[in-house]
């Protein structure tokens, strides 16, 4: 292989270059050196420009018109900026034909840009697609500007994908894909154009052939569509009047019987509120069950005292015996003993209470407690209990007189008992009485409300019916109008029903429906009509055979992005495997020892470089075919990066220093070029960061790699310039415009 691909550069009006200028690469080593400021950097952006780059950013300016030398006190701005490369093409890196091959591109001041091959104008992705043949573009590897010495490190693995891409020359069918995409998508755009086109056109290709066939038949067609109409919608206007007819009368006696039914509901309703009125106020009989309540709680009370007394008048008679005098001289004291029973009994009672939840419960037993306590403390039981005198003389007569008056009492309040319930037995009946009258009245209302629902569903579907049947009359003239016939016409109809009721008017309807669409459609024929149905038959030919082409042309597409994908995906997998290999090796050389591995990642799997001589990582991660690789190519979504410097543990890109970081990558862009050498690289002060040691391996590799590729080196190291065979300078003009010294160096590189 020719290692000098690129046999010259010319600039001319391109940035701080105002006069022609011409840069001789006779040698595979080029050397340019300058000091900042000078120029340098404006050689390779002229590199970049010419290969095709479209963004001003990337090119150190605010638009693509800065390009063009701007002018200085001492010259006049250049009216547009011009770069040519010659290329040699004796390896034919280009199909284009010839030993020499010369692209050029012009820019001027109005911002228009042209590409020349051989001096004819090309179009830039064709140019895209000559250069990607040849494992040239300008976001890769080819050109490496300043301060992008780590460039592999700091891109992103689908970048780093793409630069191993354009290194492998798969540019070239990754461009061809893209394209292949977009035809395919246009096609396909062209395609659902023409099929609606083609549906567009049917239905009217087949309207005009009927109107052909029907032309000769219009009059005919015409007077039997009328005869047809007229006895059509004159039977069905007839029809409905008639049942409208029918409808009304007993419409007429249900809204009778409505209102009838309505005013009887009024007066049910009216009556209802009357015998409300008469309902007997609940709190007087809640008040007379209480008052009873209390009258057989006090009841209870004073028979249990009559038993009480009725019990001392026998200890009486029984203290009163000779044999009680006898043996008890000494009287008893017989009220403290009453006191003392009384007071356990109350203790008793007061316990219980304390458990009891029913207040009205609690609160007569209180009372009668309290009624109780009154006579013992109030009254002649007490004034004795407190003279604490014998009673057994008087006592006879003070019980006697006791027991009197709690019979008198009880009698009293039987009395009152039994008034008290007289007045709740009457509140109760006329509670009773009131309860049937109203519920009584509440059935007939009922009864009433639902023969009146009844009668307002019965009427309510004669109203439907009736509103059904005017909404077809409505909709009949309506049609009839919508034929072309007007109203006073459709009044006008008259047919008799008998001679007419036997008829099939679902089929007749039919007819005439068909006879219409006949009539219309001849209707709309003119003179012109056999020539306007050739034509669209003409035209719908055309669009068959080119709905045939595009579906074919779409599949010729679809089947050779499958073979794109398939090639490219087989080809990066069988030379990532080297990459890796020569990787791992200059990234030694580089660190003196450690490991380096490039990793493919997908969003489905992670497709790993599996050593040939490993079987055991074969068997565990599964190897990966071509046909695998195929079905993952879509899922790909890039390579990273797996470093083990020397005496250091695995860790990440980001704790890696300056320096370190474009060691990896200048031992990744050797492993790259190594396994696929691009015809030149143009490296821009990428040894910058590289201590003297490395820079001299940088500079080994460098002449190393001359041999299968050409390098253009920006440079301000004195190992990267002892290997150059040409050392041009950079330096700025009196006029204010970059100028180029040249040296040929007499120790040049031996081209292998």
């Amino acid at each position: 292989m020719e290692t000098n691909f690129l046999k010259r550069l010319e600039l001319q009006g391109f940035k701080s270059f105002a006069q022609k200028t011409t840069l001789e690469f006779s040698h595979p080593i080029i050397a340019i050196v300058g000091p900042n400021g000078s120029g340098k950097s404006n050689i390779v952006d002229a590199f970049r420009w010419i290969l095709g780059e479209r963004e001003a950013k990337q090119l150190r300016g605010d638009r693509l018109e800065s390009l063009i030398f701007a002018g200085t006190s001492k010259k006049p701005p250049a009216g547009l900026a011009r770069v040519s490369f010659y290329f040699s093409n004796r390896n034919n890196l280009f199909k284009e034909g010839g030993s020499e091959i010369t692209l050029t591109r012009k820019i001027d001041r109005s911002g228009f840009s042209q590409f020349f091959l051989n001096n004819s104008e090309v179009r830039l992705k064709d140019i895209l697609l000559i250069l990607a043949r040849a494992k040239l573009g300008t976001r890769g590897l080819t050109i490496i500007g300043q301060g992008e010495s780590d460039i592999f490190i700091k891109s992103g693995p689908q970048e780093r994908k793409e630069m191993i891409e354009e290194i492998l020359g798969l540019k070239e069918f990754c461009l061809k894909k893209n394209q292949a995409q977009h035809q395919l998508t246009n096609s396909q755009i062209n395609l659902d154009k023409a099929k609606a086109a083609l549906e567009e056109l049917t239905p009217h290709l087949r309207f005009l052939k009927k109107q052909k066939k029907r032309w000769d038949k219009r009059q005919e067609i015409e007077e039997e569509l009328k005869i047809l109409e007229n006895q059509f919608f004159a039977f069905h206007q007839f029809q409905i009047k008639k049942s409208l007819g029918e409808i009304s009368v007993p419409l007429k006696k249900l809204d009778a019987e409505v209102s009838k039914k309505t005013a009887e509901i009024k007066h049910l309703e009216t009556q209802l509120e009357e015998v409300k009125k008469t309902e007997g106020d609940q709190k007087s009989f809640e008040e007379i069950r209480s008052k009873i309540n209390e009258l057989l709680n006090r009841r209870s009370f004073l028979e249990k005292t009559l038993g009480k007394l009725e019990a001392q008048k026998e200890m009486e008679k029984f203290k009163a015996s000779p044999e009680i005098k006898r043996n008890y001289p000494t009287p008893i004291n017989f009220s403290t003993l009453e006191f003392s029973t009384t007071l356990k009994s109350l203790i008793s009672d007061l316990k219980q209470i304390l458990n009891w939840q029913d207040l009205e419960k609690i609160k007569n037993t209180l009372k009668q407690w309290l009624e109780k306590l009154e006579k013992i403390f109030i009254g002649e039981e007490i004034t004795e209990f407190k003279e604490n005198k014998p009673i057994l003389q008087s006592q006879d007569n003070f019980i006697e007189q006791k027991y009197q008056k709690t019979v008198a009492a009880l009698k009293a309040l039987e009395e009152e008992l039994k008034d008290r319930k007289i007045e709740e037995e009457k509140i109760i009946s006329h509670q009773r009485s009131f309860s049937q009258k109203f519920r009584n009245l509440v059935e007939i209302l009922e009864e009433k409300k639902n023969e009146l629902q009844t009668l307002e569903r019965e009427r309510q579907k004669m109203v439907f019916e009736k509103e059904k049947l005017n909404l077809k009359l409505k909709e009949l003239e309506h049609q009839f109008e919508t034929l072309g016939r007007s109203q006073e016409e459709f009044s006008r109809l008259e047919t008799p029903y008998e001679e007419n009721k036997e008829m099939d008017w679902s089929t007749a309807e039919k007819h005439i429906l068909k006879l219409r669409g006949e009539l219309a459609a001849i209707g709309e024929i003119n003179q012109d009509l056999i020539k306007e149905a050739d034509e669209s038959e003409a035209r719908y030919e055309v669009l068959k055979r080119q709905i045939s082409d595009l579906e074919k042309a779409s599949q010729d597409l679809k089947t050779m992005i499958k073979d794109l994908e398939r090639k490219i995906t087989v080809e990066f997998q069988e030379a990532f495997h080297l990459i890796n290999e020569k990787f791992n090796q200059y990234f030694q050389l580089m660190f003196g020892g450690g490991k380096a591995k490039l990793k493919m990642r997908s969003q489905k799997t992670e497709l790993r470089v599996i050593e040939e001589n490993n079987p055991a990582e074969k068997a565990a991660a599964g190897e990966i075919t071509k046909t695998e690789a195929k079905e993952e190519a879509d899922s790909t979504m890039g390579i990273e990066i797996e470093l083990s410097l020397p005496k250091h543990k695995n860790f990440g890109l980001d704790v890696l220093s300056g320096g370190e970081k474009s060691l990896v990558s200048i031992a990744a862009i050797f492993a790259l070029i190594a396994v696929s050498p691009p015809p030149f690289l143009v490296l821009d002060e990428i040894d910058a960061a590289l201590d003297e040691t490395n820079a001299r391996r940088f500079a080994d590799l460098i002449k190393d790699f001359s041999g299968k590729t050409q390098f253009i080196l920006i440079t301000h190291n004195r190992a990267t310039m002892e290997v150059a065979g040409i050392l041009y300078g950079v330096t700025l003009d009196k006029d204010g415009g970059s100028k180029i010294l040249s040296l040929k160096l007499k120790e040049a590189v031996t081209q292998k």
